[in-house]
């Protein structure tokens, strides 16, 4: 693991604190996610020849950036009915962006699960585009385009290994950020007893992310229906539904004594 990171981060003053952070990194595993709840197992693709299964893993992504701030407003006025108006409200913001996580390889369709209970992945070919749609254009329509091409891949010969890697860094999924923001009122009772009301707000700016394309099978016939709608088929995007969901919001109370 190699990475170039850095933060800023703005100390509070005058109700205003804020952090952002960006991490350049390339990681390299050998065959293993490694450790821990949250990392995702990298496949093994050929057993006889441990060297060639060193690749990114499953969660990689190399760049990230992430902002986060809050806010509370300050009094502005002596009027002390004006000050209840005006002071304690908070907003507060986290948003994050990333590079989309890597696509895997289709899988080999030449039988060797059928003789080693374990199957490979398909090659890829030299000089052919892994996209025939740029999934992050926002120029292309999931109820008409197919979006891999599935002549980037060949199948290795029956009963061989594959050559290829498990992931690529240019095959990666669609980039979805992470963007929430919080309005609230912090009531103050007493000393030591405070009430605040926030509303949050996930997916604040109503991003349309659609679903990974169907990337199992490179071999798999593009099937539409009577409308001309994808239903099958390497490179297919479902359109019947979305990644995540659109704008939401949700208000919490907290009690604090």
């Amino acid at each position: 693991y190699d990475s170039l990171q850095s933060k800023v981060t703005k100390r509070y003053a005058h109700g205003l604190t804020a952090t952002a952070s960006f991490t350049w990194q390339k990681e390299l595993n050998l065959g293993s996610g490694g450790l821990g709840a949250n990392i995702v197992a990298t496949p093994v693709n050929d057993i006889l020849n441990r060297n060639q299964n060193k690749y990114i893993g499953a969660d990689s992504q190399p760049f990230q950036l992430i902002f986060a701030f809050s806010y509370r407003m300050q009094p502005i006025t002596s009027n002390r009915w004006l000050r209840a108006v005006q002071r304690d409200w908070t907003l507060g913001g986290v948003f994050r962006y990333a590079s989309g996580l890597p696509i895997q390889a289709p899988l080999a369709q030449n039988n060797l699960s059928s003789l080693l209970f374990r199957g490979t992945f398909a090659n890829r070919v030299p000089g052919q585009p892994l996209f025939l749609k740029n999934l992050n254009c926002h120029c292309f329509d999931p109820n008409k385009d197919f979006v891999l091409n599935p002549a980037a891949w060949s199948d290795p010969a029956p009963g061989q290994f594959g050559t290829s890697a498990a992931y690529y860094n240019d095959y990666r999924q669609q980039r979805r950020p992470s963007e929430t923001m919080s309005l609230g009122r912090l009531f103050r009772i007493r000393e030591a007893m405070s009430l605040e009301i926030r509303g949050e707000f996930f997916n604040i700016f109503n991003r349309s992310e659609f679903n990974n394309p169907d990337s199992t099978n490179a071999l798999a016939p593009p099937v539409v229906n009577s409308a001309g709608v994808p239903t099958s088929g390497f490179g297919r995007v479902n359109p019947a539904s979305v990644f995540a969901p659109p704008r939401s919001g949700q208000v919490v109370a907290r009690f604090q004594f």
